[in-house]
């Protein structure tokens, strides 16, 4: 990593976005003195361009401003931040204009969220503030704060009422209006109602009887809800969220920043458990910067939540001091270069995005915004905070976690991220990859296989889950039921596609990941359009230079990615490399793997029941490794079997290694057909033996084992003779070591 976390960093990034900004420009015809980013209509439209307007305000304001590279003076753009922000103070309640779409914004449990990301704009553009502005600004943020006091219960759960990233930010402008406007009428209770707000922010279950001090009182008073769970696992939007875990961190650093360029101290409520879960983020990262999503996404990849690891990583050095946060700014700060580079037009995402922003210029204008906002954060808060510029690379990470709720497992080591994630945005996924490999990782149903009805909504409800976790590695089972919705045909709701059983476990040897799959129809004849087995989709686009080299049994090639046309390569191979990187092995149920070059880029937004988004399109290629593979309508009938196999993935192996491990696992005769067993040699030399019951009952198989003594269970600690039949939990796995 070379670029250095300066502010002319950020800037350098920010400055050619100038040109790309302008062409969403609008000044209201009947306030020509106003401008507005965007939509600039109310709720993320007004959001969007407050974003907009910080980061202007930012390049105006910096002194090291180069308006020959800009293409504007300092003059004008000052002008134009200035007349943005009159828009966003004149269409609030308070302002007495509106939005453009004819409506005042504000008074919401979210307006405070666009105030709060635009203040360091503010702060950056103060002295050109008139007594007008002045009194507009003040009077919005009272009548925010008032209407909080007034209107806005405070609400908090780990499920329901999930409000952690919204209970900081209310918070936040809580503290902030006091702290700017200390006589203000009501300032006493804007700090009170804002501390309890930040107690209940990054909140936990045993919240509810600490007795850590704030303003006075224990936390246990002012606790209303646990939004987190003991693990720190967070689920917003109803899955494992990584990415608003580093939104919560980010609203904390917004608040932290303004009370340090004042030589203040901040409420110490704003940092409640903050360390706790910057340690959790910081583990789920890769070495670029690039969060490591282990519950998934279901937005545009590598923006928003990854955008705003900018502020968090900024209060990781400068408030919880941590040697390594410059390193992910450096590593994200490339990435973002790169695709700027791609796009060839000062913008930040119009190449992924374009078809996102011919159907929804709000949608679009809001990312764009976002990339620009925490640029200027950067630009800003490195300007003006003494902020450590080292460049510190993480060291090899040991973790190993759990959530029971999500029934997520997450091992990582010197070499290798494994992890599985049952409530996963697109549920369920797992991932191994190597610990540096963030080029390589795809979350949508990552290793779960794919099974597709006649609905235009196509996922899975989990059934039934169970993890376990042990020294270096993990292993996990459950039942998921497939459905598709939004049929066609009048009358026709949906349709249960499939019942999948599914296995996985990490041995313990920092490489390897196994997962077996069965998925078979529903009790009823159904329709199909489309299979595929196994599903490890392997990203193919502009970060990795949009070309991958693959190695399969007696050949090597290399493919495109973007651009390349729709195709079904049979590699006549049961094992397939990547670059030296990551193999993959067809352990059973299986002839070939095959690889699907899907065309277009295909990864997009994540369709719901209540919200569809086919028309964006795609914003990532990834070439898809399955087996089988099958597209096209077709009948199946009733408990028909649409796939059974097994599959090694290891991280971190040459594709000499790939070829040996697949010469060497097998899958294991039982003299029981409800059971699967595969054996594979670690990269730690040792043998390992995997057995899954399908069956509902409780299964005692004989397993063909000639080689082995004795098998020892790695969860239990279990010695068990090889030759004996070996007991297995109803629907459930064991994972042995084999010895002899």
């Amino acid at each position: 990593m070379t670029t250095t976390p300066t502010s002319s960093a950020y800037l350098r990034l920010l400055t050619p976005w100038l040109s790309a900004a302008e062409r969403q420009l609008y000044r209201p015809p009947d306030r020509p003195d106003l401008l507005c980013y965007g939509t600039g209509y109310n709720g993320w439209g007004v959001q969007t361009h407050q974003k907009a307007f910080a980061a202007l305000a930012v390049l105006a304001a910096d002194p090291t401003y180069d308006a020959a590279r800009a293409g504007i003076t300092r003059e004008a753009l000052t002008g134009r931040a200035l007349a943005m922000l009159r828009f966003s103070l004149a269409s609030h309640h308070a302002g007495g204009y509106h939005c453009t779409d004819g409506t005042p914004w504000g008074h919401t449990w979210i307006s405070a969220l666009g105030v709060e990301r635009m203040m360091h704009g503010v702060e950056a553009l103060a002295s050109h503030l008139t007594d007008a502005d002045q009194a507009l600004l003040r009077a919005a943020l009272i009548s925010e704060s008032d209407w909080l006091l007034d209107h806005y219960d405070i609400l908090a759960g780990p499920v329901q009422h999930n409000k952690p990233e919204s209970n900081l930010w209310n918070g936040a402008l809580l503290h902030r209006t006091a702290l700017w406007y200390p006589d203000a009428p009501r300032a006493a209770a804007y700090r009170e109602k804002g501390t309890r707000f930040l107690v209940n922010g990054i909140s936990v279950a045993d919240d509810a009887t600490s007795d850590i001090g704030y303003d006075g009182r224990p936390v246990s008073a002012w606790f209303i809800g646990e939004n987190f769970f003991p693990s720190y696992a967070l689920n917003h939007h109803g899955y494992l969220n990584i990415g608003y875990m580093a939104i919560c961190l980010s609203n904390v650093a917004m608040l932290h920043f303004t009370y340090r360029q004042r030589g203040l101290e901040a409420p110490a409520a704003l940092y409640h458990h903050a360390r706790e879960l910057w340690a959790l983020v910081k583990a789920c990262t890769f070495p670029d910067g690039r969060l490591l999503r282990i519950g998934g996404d279901t937005r545009v990849r590598y923006s928003y939540c990854q955008d705003y690891a900018i502020p968090m990583w900024l209060l990781a050095s400068a408030a919880f001091d941590d040697p390594h946060a410059a390193a992910f700014e450096a590593g994200w700060l490339e990435q973002v270069a790169r695709e700027m580079a791609s796009n060839g037009d000062g913008s930040f995402l119009s190449s992924r995005c374009a078809e996102l922003a011919s159907v929804s210029p709000l949608y679009y204008t809001r990312l764009e915004a976002d990339r620009a906002v925490t640029l200027s954060m950067g630009a800003y808060w490195r300007r003006v905070a003494a902020i450590s510029e080292a460049i510190t690379p993480p060291p090899p990470t040991t973790v190993a976690w759990h959530d029971p709720y999500h029934g997520a497992v997450y091992q990582r080591g010197p070499a290798r991220v494994a992890s599985w994630t049952w409530l996963a945005g697109e549920r369920p996924q797992g991932l191994c990859l190597p610990g540096d490999g963030s080029d390589l990782a795809e979350w949508r149903e990552c290793l779960a296989g794919r099974i597709l009805g006649q609905g235009r909504l196509n996922e899975r409800v989990i059934v039934a889950h169970e993890e376990r976790l042990f020294d270096g590695g993990f292993l996990t089972w459950g039942e998921a039921r497939g459905r598709s919705s939004k049929m066609l045909a009048e009358g026709q709701e949906e349709d249960e596609t499939a019942v999948q059983r599914l296995v996985a476990a990490a041995l313990p040897d920092d490489a390897t990941l196994l997962v077996l799959q069965h998925a078979v129809a529903p009790a009823r004849r159904v329709y199909l359009t489309g299979l595929a087995g196994i599903n490890l989709p392997i990203p193919n686009d502009l970060f990795n230079g949009n070309h991958r080299t693959y190695h399969v049994d007696g050949e090597t090639v290399t493919l495109a990615g973007v651009g390349s046309a729709e195709a079904l390569w049979p590699t006549g191979s049961r094992w397939m490399n990547v670059e030296d990187r990551l193999g993959i092995i067809g352990l059973y149920g299986m002839e070939q793997l095959y690889l699907h070059r899907p065309g277009t880029r295909q990864i997009g937004l994540k369709s719901w029941a209540h919200f569809e988004t086919w028309q964006a399109g795609g914003m990532l290629y990834a070439d898809e490794v399955v087996a089988p593979w099958r597209q096209g309508l077709w009948s199946v009938a009733p408990g028909e079997v649409l796939c059974d196999l097994g599959v090694a993935v290891q991280a971190n192996v040459p594709h000499e290694t790939t070829a040996r491990l697949c010469r060497d696992a097998a899958a294991v005769a039982t003299d029981s057909p409800a059971v699967r067993a595969v054996r594979v040699t670690g990269r730690d030399g040792h043998a390992y033996l995997l057995a899954a019951n399908l069956a509902d009952t409780p299964a005692r198989p004989g397993l063909a084992l000639p080689e082995a003594g004795v098998l020892t269970d790695l969860v239990t600690g279990e010695s068990i003779a090889a030759t004996d039949p070996l007991p297995l939990p109803a629907a459930g796995a064991r994972l042995f070591r084999l010895e002899r």
